[in-house]
């Protein structure tokens, strides 16, 4: 599943599309879409389009050209990515367009006839109009870090979310919003501190440290391209090597795994193992 890092570069993609070629005449949606989310949002107009990103969560607003200048005509389209949803950009001309739109489940059509799509092959991925973030989900633990600080320590000792095992308590989006399998794995194993431990019975420099070495994978695994999975690769192209690397203890055969009670698979040091 994406997590915060790769949708962060999904966003930094659209936006690089459509700096290159702006406007976009038609949005559709592939037979095969579940979504029930109605799509012909303005009158024949055409629109430019900006994306941003926050934790898990990508928002693209559409502002319609030729409105009036004093109050243009803005629709923000909210997204989830599911388990494998990934943007591609297709020409109209490309021997691969067929095989594309195969798993193109939502696709922004430019005025030049090219693609802009949501490729997701296990159809998990969701939009719906919404025009502020989800109120479920906390800051952003890169971009929003004071704000994601403020939230997590706020809740520490009040939430009763806060009792259960701190790797648990990390896929929690409503305090880590962004955070997946691999990060989780990866700060906790840096941090070298027990992953089944209460949360709450954290003390405040753990919890600090918890905070600051969250906002650090993040930041390490955006600026080295995110990873490259199964039905996830970077838009913009990486260095599997480089990101390789990095990753110490997630998927590293030395590491000891279990299944959470969400059934994701968690790597963890085996100097915890009970």
């Amino acid at each position: 599943m994406p997590e915060l890092s790769e949708v962060k570069i999904m966003s930094d993609f659209i936006n690089h599309i459509v700096a290159h070629e702006p406007f976009f005449d038609k949005i559709e949606k592939s037979p095969e879409s579940k979504v029930k989310t109605e799509l012909d949002v303005f009158d024949g107009g055409i629109f430019t389009m900006q994306a941003e990103s926050r934790g898990k969560e990508l928002k693209i607003t559409l502002e319609m050209v030729g409105g009036e200048l004093e109050k243009p005509e803005l629709k923000s389209l909210a997204l989830t990515m599911g388990m494998s949803g990934n943007w591609i950009y297709v020409d109209k001309n490309s021997e691969n367009l067929s095989s594309i739109l195969k798993h193109a489940h939502l696709r922004f059509i430019s005025t030049r006839g090219n693609y802009l799509v949501l490729h997701d092959i296990r159809r998990f991925a969701k939009w719906k109009w919404q025009e502020h973030w989800n109120k479920g989900r906390g800051p952003c633990p890169l971009t929003e870090y004071d704000e994601f600080r403020l939230h997590v320590i706020s809740n520490w000792q009040k939430n009763k979310s806060f009792k259960l095992p701190i790797y648990e308590l990390l896929m929690n989006q409503r305090y880590f919003n962004g955070v997946g399998n691999y990060i989780r794995s990866e700060v906790l194993y840096r941090m070298q501190i027990n992953p089944f431990t209460c949360a709450n019975e954290l003390d405040a420099e753990t919890i600090g440290h918890l905070i600051s070495t969250i906002h650090m994978c993040f930041r390490d695994s955006y600026a080295l391209g995110g990873g490259k999975y199964t039905n996830w690769f970077n838009p913009n192209g990486t260095n599997e090597k480089d990101f390789s690397e990095w990753l110490k203890c997630y998927g590293n055969h030395k590491m000891s795994k279990i299944k959470d009670p969400n059934g994701r698979t968690f790597w963890y040091d085996p100097i915890w193992d009970r």
